[in-house]
């Protein structure tokens, strides 16, 4: 009784993002708080969890807890089994890991790029490994999982903090992340989990994301799905989803999340894939839902921006724009919102008369496209991006759903102890 007074009177209501590598649950979830606070890059292949919890304003901090130096080895062996690489003995061994790192660059640049292989994202998650190591070699133990609060990083705000956990590199090390931050959404005991990718490459990773969607105390599973962009649903998809189906403590507390959804507004045989799929396999469940994580969170940057700072060149993407040769580079957002206005088919011609320009650059033809349109065009990409839609769909079910079966079980409990208190009360009545 005491145990369902204290979820009552103090809820916390656990929400588990799960998916494969590559997925976009880390971009999501930072479209979902409007805050860039997690890592987000393909391939990125590290056992990291991060929490994120609900603090007030002048209270934002963050724990780092790192891996440990055998787990780090671990990791770095796993990666190297599946590269054919030779496996280090020592990851203190500099020309060891010099030559590993020489490998790894050698195995994007025969691919292609970081991004074009499951190959070549596994080579850039070894490099990202070892020059975490390396750069926070002074923080990390043998064998424990060192901690250590934002303070003693000398960090002074959250940003601050986030952006060194952001970095590839240390993140790759990071084994741990625990954020507290001010969102309406994570009000009220919500806490947001990401979990490690079910396709790690270190398997205790893979069963850690597993052990935590089948705990108890989690209240709603996020389950994060490539379709919309691979077409097809990925073997580990398919093995995560069977599980979750059989489990009738776990059926009904999943969200399926087809992220990615913009690359099926140019593409109809991959929209067709994605709905036939959708049709055929979720048929039994209304909790479907299609996001743009990408859209969705730079929607909210730019949206505090205007013509002053170039909507976010000169800030939000300040760093992607820098080139060496004077010429500015085109961020990935400004590339996808050009294309959005040109050929998504989302915008109402009557509403929006928009020119995409081929005499102009794309940098170009972003700030002018903004100016001319001003907020009524971020309001409805935010929209399309279907950020809004999923966060009030998640907000209700743990308002409407989860909130009130903390009191029905507080009831249960209580029951049999007022039956007892009225039937001793009866008696006395009786006596007396």
């Amino acid at each position: 009784m005491q145990s369902s007074l204290r979820k009552a009177v103090s809820p916390t209501f656990e929400i588990v993002f799960a998916g494969a590598f590559s997925a976009g649950k880390s971009m999501l979830i930072n479209a979902l708080l409007e805050r860039e606070l997690l890592y987000s890059a393909e391939g990125h292949a590290t056992g990291t969890e991060w929490y994120i919890f609900y603090a007030e304003a002048e209270q934002e901090k963050v724990i780092l807890t790192f891996l440990s130096e055998v787990e780090i080895r671990e990791q770095a062996v796993a990666l190297c089994q599946k590269l054919g690489l030779t496996a280090p003995s020592n990851i203190n061994d500099n020309e060891m890991v010099g030559l590993l790192r020489q490998a790894g660059a050698a195995i994007i640049q025969k691919e292609g790029g970081e991004s074009k292989s499951e190959r070549a994202k596994q080579a850039k998650a070894l490099i990202l490994l070892l020059e975490g190591f390396e750069a926070n070699r002074d923080r990390i133990h043998s064998l424990n999982n060192a901690t250590y609060s934002m303070e003693q990083f000398n960090f002074s705000n959250l940003k601050e903090a986030a952006g060194y956990a952001r970095r590839g590199s240390n993140s790759a090390v990071l084994k741990r992340i625990d954020y507290y931050c001010n969102h309406p959404l994570l009000a009220d005991g919500n806490v947001i989990i990401d979990t490690p990718g079910i396709d790690a490459p270190v398997q205790k990773d893979a069963e850690l994301t597993y052990r935590k969607i089948e705990h108890p105390d989690t209240s709603a599973v996020v389950c994060v799905l490539k379709p919309a962009s691979a077409g097809d649903m990925t073997k580990e998809e398919t093995e995560l989803i069977e599980k979750m189906r059989s489990n009738s403590g776990i059926r009904d507390r999943v969200f399926y999340v087809f992220n990615r959804i913009d690359e099926t507004w140019y593409n109809t045989q991959l929209r067709q894939r994605l709905d036939d799929l959708i049709l055929a396999q979720f048929r039994d469940t209304t909790r479907v839902y299609k996001t743009s994580g990408l859209l969705g969170f730079y929607g909210s940057q730019i949206k505090h921006t205007n013509g002053r700072d170039r909507f976010g060149l000169d800030s939000v993407f300040a760093e992607s724009v820098k080139s060496l040769n004077g010429v500015e580079e085109t961020p990935q957002f400004v590339n996808k919102l050009n294309r959005y206005c040109a050929n998504s088919g989302k915008l109402s011609p009557g509403t929006f008369r928009i020119s995409v320009n081929s005499f102009e650059t794309p940098n170009q033809n972003y700030v002018r496209i903004l100016a001319e349109q001003g907020t009524n065009l971020i309001t409805q990409l935010i929209q399309d991006s279907g950020i809004e839609e999923f966060r009030s769909a998640t907000t209700r079910y743990l308002t409407e759903e989860k909130r009130p079966q903390l009191f029905a079980s507080l009831a249960d409990d209580l029951q049999p102890v007022c039956i007892n208190l009225r039937n001793n009360y009866l008696r006395g009545c009786l006596k007396s």
